[in-house]
């Protein structure tokens, strides 16, 4: 998982302006605490990022992903929230994003919110109908459809 994380960092696109090549430092320096288990140092950078650069719905599945680590971490709700309220800015931003839509999915379904992942699953499953997790999401959708 950590290591998919720092892929996604290293392909997001920034420009080439001195302004896009801040954020992406800023998204790199998130990664490298993210992968130490600073979670907090890496929330700060993401969120510095994301100020510079508000339309990055990589970088919001990132915060959300560093907030989600964090809430494993501390079982603080408000950290759940703040996850979710990531990975919704990032499908709002990027209506073809399938991985911020999966993960959005999963931290609705554990948190028992069942029926409100169906719509999430069923649009990670249109943009990547091969996931290969698919199996396992079609459970989920098939669990959200009966709660």
């Amino acid at each position: 998982m950590k290591k998919c994380l720092l892929l996604m960092v290293m392909i997001i696109i920034c420009g080439c302006s001195s302004q896009g090549n801040k954020v992406e430092g800023l998204f790199n320096e998130g990664a490298s605490f993210f992968q130490s288990g600073n979670y907090d140092a890496a929330i700060e950078k993401y969120k510095e990022a994301l100020q510079i650069d508000q339309n990055n719905a990589v970088g919001y599945n990132l915060l959300g992903m560093a907030y989600r680590f964090k809430f494993n971490q501390t079982g603080a709700q408000e950290f759940k929230d703040k996850e979710i309220e990531s990975f919704k800015k990032a499908v709002t931003l990027d209506a073809k994003f399938w991985i911020a839509y999966k993960n959005l999915a999963a931290s609705l379904y554990y948190q028992n919110r069942k029926k409100e992942a169906v719509p999430y699953l069923e649009e990670a499953l249109k943009l990547q109908p091969n996931d290969p997790e698919k199996a396992l999401l079609l459970q989920w959708l098939d669990e959200g459809k009966k709660q």
